[in-house]
């Protein structure tokens, strides 16, 4: 994803005052792997079947669907789902940010579905409110990636109600869900004093007003399954949690810089023990005795009835 706005600060998946774009592409594709590899594989599957399902004689799986990528970012999302999914894809990349999608579009024009078909993109700058109002329109499945955490309940409301009058399914990856944890080489939890008072200190910085009013942060899943739900909606949730070891040393260090900030801007008065904190986790990291582990939460949700007439 990238942001909706250039003062977007997503503290706890360490998207931290990245506004200017190249700074963005490059945090964007550090996470990649990351990404890719807690996403929870059961969801894409139900995504492909239920797409699959839609099928009918007067539209078969040969006809394109139409996939929508909110806040595409450099086109992580679509990398993972393209080659996963089954039939020709029509995807509509939609992001604030020119020059990402032009990224985008450069990386992906080379993708095919998983049963070799053409992926065709198309590409849409435009802010998200822009998005669901008017980007929607032949929907099959909405998805996006590590998006909501920055975004307002209004904004899921707003996306709910036009999902729902466009009957299109949503599958929405790695919302941040609040729990981090640091391990030590034992693999036990460690959570000291100083974990909870600045994890809860970034925390309260991830629902800073990030343009139109305090952001859902780490209650950004909930607000998404609830706001499905209500709109008859079935609902499908998995863990996809980040957990950042030796192998994943440049995202972790980038990912505690980026809390450093966040937290000199929260805790102004307390800059020596932030220091010390971020020195101690840090250290740790790097001599292989702590690996890190930063919770998220996967979403897949379709209308009750598909268009074959059966619930996902």
């Amino acid at each position: 994803m990238s942001m909706p706005s250039s003062p977007a600060t997503d503290t706890l998946s360490g998207d931290a005052l990245f506004s200017d774009a190249l700074f963005s592409d490059q945090w964007l594709t550090l996470r990649e792997p990351a990404d890719h590899l807690a996403r929870d594989a059961q969801l894409t599957h139900a995504a492909d079947r239920w797409l699959t399902r839609r099928a009918t004689p007067a539209r078969p799986l040969e006809t394109q669907r139409t996939l929508v990528d909110l806040g595409c970012g450099s086109g992580s999302n679509l990398r993972y789902l393209a080659p996963r999914l089954h039939g020709t894809q029509h995807w509509r990349l939609i992001d604030h940010d020119a020059e990402l999608l032009a990224h985008a579009r450069l990386r992906c024009e080379h993708l095919s579905s998983a049963d070799t078909q053409p992926i065709h993109l198309e590409s849409r700058h435009s802010s998200l409110t822009e998005a669901w109002e008017h980007g929607l329109q032949g929907a099959d499945l909405v998805t996006a990636s590590a998006l909501f955490d920055l975004l307002t309940p209004a904004d899921v409301e707003a996306l709910a109600d036009t999902c729902q009058n466009h009957g299109c399914a949503v599958l929405f990856a790695l919302s941040v869900d609040g729990h981090i944890r640091f391990h030590d080489a034992s693999g036990a939890p460690l959570f000291s004093d100083d974990d909870r008072f600045m994890l809860a200190a970034l925390e309260t910085h991830q629902h800073r007003d990030k343009g139109s009013g305090p952001a859902m942060g780490a209650q950004a899943s909930r607000h998404l399954r609830e706001a499905f739900h209500r709109r008859g909606y079935h609902i499908r949730e998995a863990t996809s949690p980040w957990r950042l070891g030796p192998e994943s040393l440049t995202l972790a260090e980038s990912l505690l810089a980026g809390w450093r900030s966040a937290l000199h801007e929260q805790l102004p008065q307390l800059s020596s023990r932030v220091d010390r904190w971020h020195g101690e986790r840090l250290e740790g990291l790097m001599r292989d005795k702590l690996t890190l582990t930063v919770g998220h939460k996967d979403l897949f949700a379709t209308p009750m009835a598909s268009a074959s007439g059966a619930p996902a």
